[in-house]
């Protein structure tokens, strides 16, 4: 059996050990305050040691004292929020100076690299105090992923990004690529959900449904202005003839494309390719310029005030709510909606069913009629809504109504019974 061999027992230096001087600071102007939260204990001491080397003056909690608040992986509401729970009180500026200044962690790096405090810039803030701008950058880290969380504005910010993303979702579609128009879409209805302009791709990289394809989009327009993709694709050929040939009623992508490898550039085209067309191509042909006007908000209240009047006959105290475009604040439109309601939900069974019947019926006729012809300047018959003096001054159709139903933009109604 052999003995374990004794621990040498270390013989204590008599001398004292004398306590290291802390070094110099350089930088008497600045004391930084390193926020923990996301950085961790061992990270935060780490980096408090580095810029005391360095210099700097770095304060164990926080104070009135501090210039320099940095932070790591954090919004600016997260700094505000942690450092009020921290000393129980909110983050306020001296009065003679813009301090603190709340920072990301990149100007603290930069300034160690540089061994001086480098210039503040519009890239380091995480947002100025008492500024409401503080509170838009700060929205930009925490959009919701779902269009129906997210509010979309009329007017935005990033118009000029959205424009170029829509039109390349437009053009994927007519490739028929439906999972890149749904991504350009998805990146669109994000950016105008904003409540300030980007500045910088940087900001763009974090937003969802907003990478590859796109963030090379955004990063172009942000630098130079304008997307050389969209502006080429804006001029070429089949994109302006797809676009046409879709705006016309009753023609999807798939028939666009058939036409237009069939030689179709324009409207005349089609006659003279003698392409075969249903009735309601016709029909959006032949009418092509007065489907393409549209509905302005005053005519699309006048035709809920009809609407009204039709319904209130079969169940009274229905409460009929414009929706859709208008309800958001369109100035103009291509068809109106309707959101009908009442408290008691049995009331609507089979008002549907009695409102159709009813609008086929020479009752809604004549309130159409009167409608059509004093405010869109249109004559009603059997086969639909038209214009008198257009027909009057085609020879093929002179004094005769149309011999295929012809669409007005009044007819667009949408109904949702709840």
């Amino acid at each position: 059996m052999f003995p374990f061999p004794r621990k040498r027992i270390r013989k204590e230096d008599g001398a004292p050990i004398e306590p290291v001087a802390p070094p110099p600071i350089l930088f008497p102007d600045i004391c930084i305050f390193l926020v923990e939260r996301k950085m961790g204990a061992a990270r935060r001491g780490f980096l408090t040691s580095l810029a005391q080397k360095k210099g700097f003056s770095v304060a164990q909690d926080y104070s009135g004292e501090v210039t320099h608040v940095v932070s790591e992986q954090n919004t600016f509401t997260d700094v505000l929020s942690w450092i009020e729970k921290k000393t129980g009180k909110p983050v306020q500026s001296a009065e003679d100076q813009e301090s603190p200044q709340i920072l990301d962690i990149s100007w603290f790096t930069e300034s160690m690299s540089s061994g001086k405090p480098v210039p503040v810039e519009a890239r380091h803030r995480l947002g100025v105090l008492g500024s409401p701008v503080s509170k838009d950058k700060d929205a930009l880290s925490t959009v919701a992923p779902y269009a129906c969380q997210r509010q979309t504005p009329l007017i935005h910010h990033n118009s000029k990004i959205t424009d170029a993303l829509e039109i390349l979702g437009k053009a994927a579609s007519f490739q028929g690529s439906e999972v890149r128009s749904l991504a350009f879409a998805r990146a669109a209805s994000v950016l105008k959900s904003l409540p300030c302009k980007l500045q910088s791709i940087e900001e763009a990289k974090n937003l969802v449904w907003c990478g590859g394809h796109c963030q090379t989009v955004i990063q172009e327009i942000l630098e130079d202005g304008v997307c050389h993709e969209v502006e080429v694709l804006k001029n070429s050929e089949q994109y302006q003839c797809m676009e046409l040939l879709t705006s016309i009623f009753g023609v999807g992508v798939r028939t666009a494309e058939r036409w237009y490898n069939d030689g179709v550039r324009k409207l005349s085209d089609l006659a003279d390719l003698h392409i075969k067309l249903t009735a309601e191509q016709k029909a959006g042909i032949e009418h092509y310029t007065d489907l393409k006007q549209p509905v302005t908000r005053d005519e699309a209240e006048r035709v809920e005030s009809l609407i009204t009047r039709a319904l209130d006959r079969f169940v009274p105290g229905l409460r009929i709510t414009m929706t859709g475009g208008f309800r958001r604040g369109k100035q103009q439109g291509h068809d109106v909606d309707f959101l009908i309601t009442h408290p008691d939900e049995e009331a609507l069974n089979g008002l549907l069913e009695k409102s159709v019947n009813w609008m086929d019926s020479q009752h809604f006729e004549r309130e159409l009629r009167r409608f059509s012809w004093h405010e869109k300047n249109l004559s009603l018959n059997s086969h639909g809504l038209y214009n008198v003096e257009k027909v009057r001054s085609s020879p093929s159709t002179e004094h005769t109504a149309p011999k295929y139903p012809v669409i007005s933009t009044m007819s667009g109604f949408s109904f949702s019974l709840h």
